[in-house]
């Protein structure tokens, strides 16, 4: 997190919070760090004013927390945070893969085959930075599918939350081959027209995981 925002095509608001909330869940920006906003501003080149509203972003998402009178640090409950927007995530694309499903056609159903096929690749291989990719590109696919900018947008937004999860999820090669057999009945659901089945299989699998994680301890810093 050491480079200076330059011209992007959003907002320079929009990328300074990104930034930042990349930052704190990467953990470069340990629990209890102090985020000093002279400091912030100097470091990727843009006035305090961005920093403010990007920290008051954060805090709503449980990311930072305020003391009084001493500033802005980063939370030791992030983990909290990232649990509680994962289960709002997982409603979100169960809805997402219902309308894939409705929507879907042959052309992109044989695409979604492709990625599934290289999914296995990566599962048998044990290639956990291949499966990710790939996870992460079936995602992509059934958000685009389901052809409603609206929730499009919401899941964007959540997209380093995702990754927080997935990343540590796949790190455990014990977790490989469920990750693959989870994605082929979303996309055997998707495939065969079946909106329910679609959305429950999509739901049951974020949070499936995310219950995975918790109970191997795998996640961002938690006290």
């Amino acid at each position: 997190m050491n480079e200076t925002i330059h011209k992007q095509t959003r907002s320079v608001r929009d990328v300074v919070y990104e930034t930042l909330k990349n930052g704190i869940l990467s953990e470069q920006l340990s629990p209890e760090m102090h985020l000093k906003e002279r400091a912030l501003s100097e470091q990727l080149g843009v006035s305090t004013t961005p920093i403010k509203e990007a920290l008051r972003r954060l805090e709503l998402e449980g990311l930072v927390y305020t003391r009084p009178r001493r500033g802005t640090f980063v939370s030791t409950q992030i983990m909290k945070s990232v649990e509680e927007i994962t289960l709002a995530r997982s409603s979100l694309e169960g809805v997402a893969a219902r309308l894939a499903a409705s929507k879907i056609t042959e052309e992109q159903k044989k695409q979604l085959g492709t990625i599934i096929e290289q999914m296995e690749v990566y599962t048998v291989a044990k290639n956990s930075d291949g499966l990710r990719k790939s996870n992460e590109a079936f995602h992509h696919f059934i958000i685009k599918a389901a052809k409603n900018d609206y929730i499009e947008k919401q899941i964007t937004s959540l997209k380093a939350f995702a990754n927080v999860v997935r990343k540590h999820a796949l790190a455990n090669v014990n977790e490989l081959d469920r990750a693959y057999e989870e994605h082929h009945l979303i996309f055997t659901k998707v495939g065969s027209n079946d909106p329910d089945g679609a959305e429950e299989a999509m739901r049951d699998h974020i949070r499936r995981t995310l219950s995975f994680c918790k109970e191997n301890k795998q996640g961002v810093n938690e006290t």
